[in-house]
């Protein structure tokens, strides 16, 4: 009885722990992009290719094994019967500069596996915070259709009464009618979007054990950018161009192993000898292996290794005058969005608000009709989805500008 009790509580205690974890969280925009990094299968495989070019560089020095030799001269019948016996090791080695230029061209080799974890990492952190930053505008977009909604019940309400009361049309109640099955409908569809906004955010986290919250709202934050500071930051930075730069850097020190391998080869024995009876003979040889027959092959593999020089420079020409079109465009679309939400924040949204309570105290009076009434609700609904849409095209070109440049703008 006493192990079953304990078996009980056992359960509880999982059952308990597994339903805090399904319990809503809050996460801010960094918690989701550190959690999308931390689980992203194909950074941890990227982590992997670091570490086996790091694997691959200790082979760099691949010296050749020693030999170890016996050797007889002047046998007559059989092995005991010898002039002379040398038992002694051989090395051989490569050119030593082979060696450590080898180790050059792998370290290059280890330099853009990281930076193309570095691109990936931006890649992933650059998709978290637009699905984010969409879950956030779909969040706005639905607090405004609820308040819209509400504001057409009571508008409903009030036609109603004036019906009732005979003030008015059954074509205005009817109106209020369509325009609030329009808006419970539109809720709806704003929903959906925000369930695949959360989605869409679990699988880039590569979490299913919980539910959550943003933490964040959207609101304006004026950010204040230098073009030619985020040129510089983006030639600096970018990925793209460093993995080139490290490509280059590699087809160099190619071009110097291919030019070192003509080099000769180095050899060196050391052994103890025995002639006759006489024993406690020892002997050194050292060889040079003139590499003769160098001209096709070598000659091929230095040609290889400088076109390839000269493909990874054009190829950063190509990068560069990208990169700059890049920062072009994108902070014209980063300008455009500051200009656009400043002017809703300062003046559209205030006017707005200010129409909408005119309009409401007018049309209760009175004063306007229903058409009139709702031709201002429509401009304030207007207003506000525009704005947030403006906000999340803002801060969209800010994530575009930080994925370019491989950094954060605060």
């Amino acid at each position: 009885m006493y192990h079953y009790k304990k078996f009980i509580i056992l359960v509880c205690f999982i059952s308990f722990f597994n339903t805090s974890n399904l319990l809503t969280q809050k996460l801010n925009i960094d918690e989701v992009v550190n959690i999308a990094i931390e689980n992203n299968q194909e950074i941890k495989t990227a982590r992997l290719k670091i570490e086996r070019e790091k694997a691959v560089k200790l082979s760099s020095f691949n010296i050749p094994k020693p030999q170890l030799f016996i050797e007889y001269e002047g046998i007559k019948g059989s092995l005991n019967n010898f002039e002379s016996r040398k038992i002694g090791i051989l090395q051989e080695l490569e050119f030593p500069t082979n060696y450590f230029l080898r180790s050059d061209v792998q370290q290059s080799e280890v330099d853009i596996a990281k930076m193309e974890l570095n691109k990936l990492a931006y890649e992933v952190k650059y998709q978290a915070e637009g699905s984010y930053l969409s879950l956030l505008l779909n969040i706005k977009l639905l607090d405004a259709a609820r308040e819209n909604l509400k504001i057409y019940n009571d508008f409903l309400f009030t036609a109603e009464r004036k019906y009732d009361a005979g003030s008015t049309s059954n074509l205005e109640v009817l109106g209020a009618k369509v325009n609030k099955i329009k808006y419970e409908n539109g809720i709806k569809n704003i929903e959906s979007e925000i369930i695949k906004s959360k989605s869409e955010l679990k699988k880039l986290m590569n979490v299913s054990y919980f539910s959550f919250e943003p933490a964040d709202e959207l609101i304006f934050r004026e950010v204040q950018l230098n073009k030619n500071e985020i040129l510089l930051a983006a030639l600096s930075n970018n990925p793209e161009l460093k993995i080139n730069k490290y490509q280059k850097e590699k087809f160099s020190n190619k071009i110097s192993l291919t030019k070192s391998q003509l080099l000769p080869d180095l050899s060196f024995k050391y052994y103890t000898q025995k002639i006759g009876n006489d024993a406690g003979f020892w002997g050194v040889e050292f060889g040079v292996g003139v590499p003769l027959w160098f001209w096709w092959e070598q000659s091929g593999n230095i040609k290889e290794a400088d076109r390839e020089f000269d493909i990874a420079s054009s190829e950063e020409s190509g990068i560069k005058k990208n990169i700059e079109n890049q920062v072009n465009q994108l902070f014209e679309e980063f300008e455009n969005g500051l200009r656009q939400t400043s002017f809703f924040h300062t003046e559209a949204m205030p006017e707005a608000a200010e129409i909408l309570r005119q309009a409401k105290i007018s049309y209760e009076e009175g004063a306007i009709d229903y058409v009139e009434y709702l031709q201002a609700l429509q401009i304030v609904y207007d207003t506000k989805t525009q704005y947030y849409n403006a906000l999340y095209n803002y801060y969209s070109s800010i994530f575009k500008l930080e994925k370019l440049i491989a950094g954060d703008i605060k």
